[in-house]
């Protein structure tokens, strides 16, 4: 029975991809049934983006036997989104700091 879940779950997000809306997309891999870990709200956008473009993908390729993205494929692609957004986080921050520290140099606390 947990199988035929999965499998429903994965109709949905794939549906919700397909929409193109990142509010439903991000709800879908919230199922329980999906079993998809580490979702982060926050990255909803990015969620759609690179499920999107994994999924486009996938229809491109002609050996391809399914066009759909499956769970393992789903969380892959999460996964990734999430290693983005922390790389965005982190330059953010350095670029954020080394700003700051330019900036400080012209002020004098004399």
């Amino acid at each position: 029975m947990g199988c035929f879940k999965g499998v429903v779950a994965v109709g949905y997000i794939n549906e919700a991809i397909d929409e193109g809306n990142p509010l439903r997309t991000l709800e879908t891999l919230l199922l329980p049934t999906a079993n998809i870990s580490d979702v982060d709200p926050a990255h909803a956008q990015h969620y759609q983006d690179v499920l999107y473009h994994a999924k486009s993908q996938k229809l491109r390729d002609s050996e391809s036997v399914s066009k759909v993205l499956w769970l393992d494929e789903i969380q892959q692609a999460v996964d990734e989104a999430n290693v983005d957004e922390d790389r965005a986080k982190q330059y953010g921050l350095f670029n954020l700091g080394s700003i700051c520290e330019k900036h400080l140099g012209f002020i004098s606390l004399a």
